[in-house]
């Protein structure tokens, strides 16, 4: 049993790439075209793939809409959970624990990571399907998402990520005043180790780790699907569907 629950911990904490021979390979321009959009658009045109081109335009519209509105969502969740975490840090510093300071910070210092990778994916799924409207929106309104006004401007998403980071830092410098105030003799004759705050740092840094290398990144190799069907039955009756 603790075997199993050490491959499950280590699973979490680190997770490998899939194999290359099991990540999905670049499709080519005609490739694409063909499968999801075509060259041409003829709005009186019912082919099969005419409709499934204007189908595909229409839901990369949705679905990037739908992930912006999700990103902000995502910054907004992660800003209560930071603002409460700073509140509960100043509530600690008249009556808490030097333990529990140091505890609040790391947490803060976690949710902060959390974000920051957070803003990462957001974006980059903004982009997957910036890319498919860049491709497909020609045969329906020509290059329109593609034409801009500026040429240069200032992202948001880049912005987000600095604030994440900036916010990151002030708990670090946070976590080092909180162990100066502490006093603890890491070094010298009278070094002493506080084995609360080492076990607080191991499982912070494990927690980033598993963010950054492990369970938290996403992977696109080959996926198995086990489906499987659940009976239904009318109360009293004997006939199974």
């Amino acid at each position: 049993m603790w075997l199993d629950i050490l491959k499950t911990l280590f699973a979490y904490i680190h997770k490998n790439d899939p194999d290359e021979t099991n990540r999905p390979s670049a499709i080519d321009h005609s490739t694409y075209i063909k499968e999801l959009s075509t060259n041409h658009y003829n709005p009186f045109d019912n082919s099969v793939r005419s409709m499934r081109a204007r189908r595909a335009f229409e839901m990369v519209l949705d679905t990037r809409k739908f992930e912006i509105d999700l990103y902000w969502k995502r910054a907004g969740y992660f800003w209560a959970f930071i603002g409460s975490v700073f509140a509960a840090y100043l509530a600690l510093q008249e009556h808490g624990s030097d333990l529990s300071k140091v505890s609040i910070i790391a947490l803060g210092i976690v949710i902060s990571a959390a974000w920051h990778f957070s803003n990462l994916g957001s974006k980059q799924w903004q982009r997957h399907w910036e890319k498919h409207l860049d491709l497909l929106e020609d045969p329906f309104v020509g290059p329109l998402y593609k034409t801009v006004y500026y040429t240069k401007t200032y992202s948001v998403s880049k912005l987000n990520n600095i604030v994440s980071v900036t916010v990151i830092i002030v708990w670090i410098v946070l976590l080092k005043d909180q162990l100066d105030l502490m006093n603890i003799p890491y070094f010298g004759p009278d070094y002493k180790v506080e084995f609360e705050i080492c076990i607080i740092f191991l499982l912070t840094i494990l927690a980033i780790y598993s963010m950054h290398f492990g369970y938290g990144r996403g992977r696109f190799g080959t996926q198995n699907a086990d489906m499987h069907r659940r009976k239904v039955k009318y109360q009293n009756d004997d006939i199974s569907f």
